[in-house]
């Protein structure tokens, strides 16, 4: 049956045939032909290029127009169309012009690169302006893509560490990237992500690798520097309503020599830096202030697959012993990072700058000693030294360059001990500067210390050990080493002060200094200017008080705002907060009052400390704003 069907469609084949071509005769006879073409006749070919990449070195696309009519010079009216906004990112001829034989010629278009969205397509319709122009057999216009890739290729993953609202030393993942038109440019990707989680307005962190020899800011670098876009850190919590801004100090009209932090610490073998470290000046516009770190390290960047060598140094003055030949030796308790290898140490007098020390040191100009991790014993001869305060100073190098300083102070008195430092007995202090800022529910505690005087300088108090392991009522192994001391002068009743000084402590936010908030005006105004003001504090009945300061404006206030500052690094933050900071001396009237409140301190509490990196909202609301440094 199928091979009978088969053979009878085959056997229809013949008819069909005649019949169609007997329709083709009668429509031709029917057909009229189009008018022949006229003038030049213009066309974009169908296989003419319609996308285009573009950047900032290459802004220039161009598109090709042809013609029939070829014998005479033409010129032919364009047009472009799209949104008046993507028309404004694009330079587009207004004629295209042929030269006299030439079927051919090209329209060159120029994209405005700076105004373009990276990775964003852009489309324009590009037309024959005039009809008359056209053909009816070509393309009268073309859609023309237009696209600015970003610039930025990934390198990877890095490391992200601030020391302002983060921790010191406390590293994130960030990923950098670099830009490939300008290969000393970078930005990290989300830098705060890990501190501020999406409070952070600006999405990258950019920064710029300028060589010595280059213009910038109106200078000529005479060294390397780093400089960096302003960073939009967002809104940090009700206390400072404002953006927040990380700027640096070139935005501030700070010359170059002001830079110094702002620098590549340390560059990879395949020509990429290691480590970056910035230093900016957090800003808040809308209040006209903000706080001033380009004088320290805040931000480190560490690049994808650079380990960052670890060359820290700590050390502990642990007493003096002499040997039978009468030489002398400060001893001390020396920590040391893994990668620290070559260390010196030397005794020097207590006022010689550490650092200065350091880079003598690595440049010969200081003989010091070799000495490892564990009990060091630094010789030191008292007299060629002079004066009653030391420090042994060690310095950590690799290559000749100084990677970190150590020093720890001491008194040495001589063998006939004139020590002018002479115990008055027990008295009490109140500690409103730890417990209130890093432990849990912590209020300030009163408790006993003894309390020396200076016999030459009456008035000028020491407070032994405020804040040792064995004396503070929270005491515990991160406490400062016996020995320390908190030195006050009162040799002006009407004008005490604490000038700055460290509590021997460093819970990983920098070392620890305590200064009295009145202290911080003496440069710019001088002593009886303050004191007639009313920032310093007073002796009254053996009781040595400190005025309360608002945080609004800096001035003294009737209620507690703050009563000096603890600074951590180059960090400050309120201390006093409570208004409770006070010490009464032995023998005070209201000494036996407050024995009582020692009293109930004496067996130890716990504490529950605060961890910095969960408990965020009270660091940023116990930070020190920058507050004027001139009495007005």
């Amino acid at each position: 049956m199928k091979f009978y069907k088969i053979l009878s469609t085959a056997l229809l084949f013949p008819a069909l045939m005649a019949i169609s071509s007997c329709e083709e005769e009668m429509e031709m006879s029917n057909y009229t032909p189009a008018e022949p073409t006229t003038g030049i006749q213009v066309y974009f070919e169908g296989a003419v290029n319609t996308n285009f990449v573009v950047n900032a070195v290459d802004s220039v696309f161009t598109v090709k127009l042809t013609r029939v009519q070829k014998d005479s010079v033409a010129s032919i009216a364009l047009r472009a169309e799209a949104d008046s906004a993507t028309l404004t990112k694009f330079s587009f001829p207004s004629v295209a012009t042929f030269a006299a034989g030439e079927a051919t010629t090209t329209i060159s278009c120029v994209a405005k690169v700076d105004s373009m969205e990276f990775d964003t397509p852009y489309t324009v319709k590009l037309c024959i302006a005039n009809e008359e122009d056209a053909t009816l057999y070509g393309q009268s216009f073309v859609n023309l893509k237009i696209t600015c890739p970003a610039p930025w290729k990934s390198l990877g993953v890095g490391k992200f560490s601030e020391a302002f609202l983060g921790t010191a030393g406390e590293y994130f993942d960030v990923k950098i990237e670099q830009n490939e038109l300008a290969p000393n440019q970078f930005r990290v990707v989300e830098p705060y992500a890990g501190i501020l989680g999406d409070i952070a307005v600006d999405k990258y962190l950019y920064f710029n690798i300028l060589k010595a020899g280059t213009e910038f800011a109106g200078n000529v670098l005479d060294a390397e520097y780093v400089v960096f876009n302003d960073y939009n850190m967002g809104e940090w919590n009700s206390n400072y309503p404002e953006d927040v801004y990380a700027l640096h100090p070139y935005r501030m009209g700070r010359t170059p020599d002001k830079w110094t932090y702002n620098v590549v610490l340390d560059y990879q073998e395949n020509g990429l830096p290691g480590e970056v470290s910035l230093a900016p000046i957090f800003y808040l516009f809308e209040q006209d202030g903000g706080w001033d770190y380009s004088k320290s390290t805040t931000i480190s960047i560490l690049f994808p697959g650079y380990v960052k060598a670890d060359y820290s140094s700590a050390l502990e003055y642990a007493g003096l012993f002499t040997k039978p030949d009468g030489s002398m030796f400060a001893v001390g308790n020396l920590t040391l990072g893994p990668d620290a290898a070559e260390v010196k140490a030397i005794v020097m007098p207590a006022d010689a700058d550490a650092a200065a020390v350091a880079d003598a040191i690595a440049a010969g100009e200081l003989e010091a000693m070799d000495v490892e991790a564990g009990r060091i014993e630094v010789p030191f001869n008292a007299e060629e030294l002079g004066g009653n305060n030391f420090q042994i100073v060690t310095v950590v190098l690799f290559e000749g360059a100084v990677k970190s300083v150590a020093a720890a102070s001491f008194e040495y008195y001589g063998a006939g001990n004139n020590n002018p430092w002479q115990s008055l007995g027990t008295g009490l202090y109140t500690d409103d500067v730890l417990l209130p800022l890093f432990y849990e529910g912590g209020t300030p505690v009163t408790y006993e210390v003894e309390i020396l005087e200076h016999t030459e300088n009456p008035g000028l108090y020491r407070i032994m050990n405020p804040y040792a392991k064995s004396v503070h009522p929270a005491g515990d192994d991160d406490y400062a080493p016996e020995g320390m001391f908190i030195e006050v002068n009162a040799t002006d009743a009407e004008g005490v002060y604490i000038q700055p000084q460290s509590l021997g402590m460093d819970w990983g936010y920098g070392e620890m200094q305590l200064v009295t908030n009145g202290y911080r005006y003496f440069e710019a105004n001088g002593f009886d200017v303050v004191k007639g003001a009313g920032y310093l504090g007073k002796v009254v009945d053996g009781v040595i008080t400190f005025p309360n300061f608002s945080k609004e404006d800096g001035k003294p206030s009737a209620t507690p705002g703050f009563q000096a500052i603890l600074y951590m690094g180059e960090s400050g933050y309120y201390a006093g907060m409570n208004g409770k900071m006070e010490i009464v001396l032995p023998g005070a009237n209201a000494f036996a009052r407050n024995m009582a409140i020692a009293k109930a301190n004496t067996t130890k509490r716990e504490f529950a400390k605060k961890s910095f990196s969960g408990a965020k909202a009270a660091k940023k609301i116990n930070k020190l704003r920058n507050l004027t440094a001139e009495i007005i």
